[in-house]
């Protein structure tokens, strides 16, 4: 009955862990029924070393090495989107503040001709241009044959040139040709026309022993 006693008096034991200094192992105490505390051996915990821990480590270091390139790349693209949009915001506030474009049309005087179709010019100028380099690029200067060969340059240049003009334009054509040997002169022409439908084209050329002026006048008329 006694023993019997005893095993029923017996209670729960309790445990309790403490945190020992000593680098090797921790141990546990433990409280039994009749109140001492012996010591236990716990096996600690240490981390892994050698090759496990190193590659832990890279590992960690990569990752950390990844997101920060990605923090940084989300950065730049977030700050170039920024600059975008802003950029797109002050063209569109110049263009609903800028000033309609007003049309002048050119004015004509009253006792000025008004023809349908004007004299192109530049076109011209780009015809007898061709024209001369073909004619006058073998060419030598010679004063007995200038004279006969303005003439023909002149007649050429007017058939040429009245296939691209417009009707009812008359057509007056002056050509100068000298050597490059002497001095040099300066051919200019002064007429009273009207400035609004009439014209003139003007165009040179030079060789190695020539130079050539021509003129071409375009005169429109009722």
């Amino acid at each position: 009955m006694n023993d019997l006693k005893k095993l029923g008096d017996i209670k729960l034991s309790r445990v309790t862990f403490r945190a020992s200094s000593s680098k090797q192992s921790d141990t546990v105490t433990q409280k039994d029924s009749t109140g001492y505390l012996t010591p236990r051996a716990v096996p600690s915990l240490k981390p892994p070393s050698g090759d496990g821990a190193q590659k832990t480590t890279d590992g960690r270091h990569s990752a950390s090495s990844f997101s920060l390139k990605g923090l940084l790349a989300a950065q730049r693209l977030t700050r170039e989107l920024k600059n975008r949009a802003a950029l797109r915001r002050k063209s569109r506030g110049r263009m609903q503040h800028s000033n309609p474009i007003t049309i002048i049309r050119e004015q004509v005087h009253v006792n000025s001709a008004n023809p349908a179709c004007k004299f192109p010019n530049g076109q011209v100028k780009e015809l007898i241009s061709e024209f001369l380099a073909t004619k006058l690029k073998n060419v030598s200067y010679n004063p007995s044959i200038c004279s006969i060969l303005t003439k023909d340059l002149c007649e050429d240049i007017k058939r040429l040139v009245r296939r691209v003009t417009p009707p009812r334009y008359k057509l007056i054509c002056s050509m100068a040709i000298g050597s490059k040997d002497q001095e040099d002169i300066t051919v200019t022409s002064q007429c009273l026309w009207d400035s609004y439908s009439d014209n003139v084209t003007t165009c040179n050329y030079e060789n190695r022993t020539m130079f050539c002026v021509a003129l071409v006048y375009a005169v429109y008329f009722e």
